[in-house]
């Protein structure tokens, strides 16, 4: 069985996996979202261009996000057309559309666009022109972006396995199998590649490094270890973004852990008792995460010490946090983004992209931030000099 909640109790979509049945958990009457705070704005923001992409999503999860590469930023809607769009001025280099039903991507490196679908196809299209190069298809639903590199493609599907094609030709070359556990987070971690090597976080609370050539294990860390005496108390996904600097290797789990790996053996750094499924971001000195409640963290780097806390999102269903600027920012379930400062987690700015849910972690590149909302829109922000 399979669900996303963003807090186990505003609601969750049930997949069944070796189950004869499924449930929904409703929403708490007595857990309702924080409301909107007033504050004083220390920063302007400003829209650049907005651009519609496709109609509003019908399913409760996807790992649809922009992506930059090569000057483009690439996105994808549900109804099955990918973009390449200008970043200066939102105007649309191509569009192509691939008639499938896109759950994830683009992943994008290597002159590709890659997006995945919620029937298992991967299809790979030319970055400068948006035509296709390959079709390929993995053995179930595709929530996570591709990863794109080295001559290789990594696809993560949502019964555990990863699959690594020739980025090429779409050949598949190697296939590993984690398998998942009874009850599941609806989601998947995307795969991150570095060096070489593919990082996989799975739904057990594993990390996996494989080889990109092959797939062979390079090796196996349990971030979390499942606990309690039910399904749903053993929940410990990772399926939020990690990240990486330099040789260190950043995830978070959900009822888990936040941790730092070093990432040429998987050896455990330092841990840090924190339950997120949106994931974690990085810059300079500091990580900045989303928890399960719903509060941001910026927590320091090399020693998993709490530098602040901002309490006033919860229960908003926000993105995984993005750096622009000085600033970190989440997006929330009624479509406004937050600007904090990374200082003190204070608020600095928001704005409103859309009355659609911000469920992706927004896009940086430069002095401009990229957000896609659910409702088939991708937005620009700019902070003002």
């Amino acid at each position: 069985m399979n669900l996303r909640s963003p807090s186990l109790g505003v609601w969750a979509s049930l997949l069944v996996l070796g189950l004869s049945g499924c449930s929904i958990f409703n929403k708490d009457e007595e857990s309702e979202p924080a409301p909107l705070v007033d504050f004083a704005s220390t920063v302007d923001v400003r829209q650049a261009w907005s651009v519609k992409l496709g109609d509003e999503a019908d399913i409760p999860y996807s790992g649809l996000r922009p992506a930059y590469e090569s000057g483009l930023v690439f996105a994808a809607e549900h109804g099955g057309s990918v973009y390449a769009i200008e970043p200066a001025n939102g105007k649309v280099r191509w569009k192509t559309e691939t008639d499938l039903a896109i759950g994830a991507g683009p992943g994008v490196g290597e002159d590709l666009a890659v997006v995945g679908s919620v029937n298992g196809d991967v299809i790979a299209l030319d970055a400068t022109t948006g035509a296709e190069r390959w079709r390929a298809t993995v053995s179930s639903e595709v929530l996570a972006a591709p990863g794109v590199a080295d001559g290789r493609v990594v696809v993560r599907s949502l019964d555990g396995r990863v699959f690594g094609f020739d980025a090429g030709n779409g050949t598949r070359l190697w296939v590993y199998d984690s398998g998942v556990p009874l009850l599941t987070l609806r989601g998947n971690s995307e795969p991150l590649l570095r060096a070489g090597l593919a990082y996989i976080g799975f739904d057990s609370g594993k990390m996996v490094a494989l080889q990109l050539d092959d797939g062979n294990v390079v090796w196996e860390q349990p971030v979390a270890v499942p606990q309690g005496r039910t399904e749903l108390e053993r929940i410990v996904d990772i399926d939020g973004p990690m990240e990486m600097v330099s040789s260190d290797l950043y995830a978070v789990t959900y009822q888990g852990l936040l941790a730092s790996l070093t990432a040429n053996s998987g050896r455990l750094l330092w841990v840090k008792d924190l339950s997120s499924f949106a994931g974690l971001t990085v810059a300079r000195t500091q990580l900045n995460v989303a928890d399960a409640d719903d509060a941001v963290w910026g927590i320091e780097r090399s020693s998993g010490g709490t530098l602040w806390k901002q309490d006033r999102l919860v229960r908003r269903e926000i993105s995984s946090p993005a750096r622009h600027g000085d600033y970190v920012v989440v997006g929330d379930f009624e479509g406004y983004l937050h600007w904090m400062s990374e200082e003190d987690g204070s608020f600095a700015a928001r704005r409103r992209a859309g009355k659609s849910a911000i469920v992706a972690r927004p896009l940086t590149v430069g002095d401009t931030l990229f957000v896609q909302t659910s409702g088939g829109r991708l937005v620009a922000y700019r902070l003002a000099l």
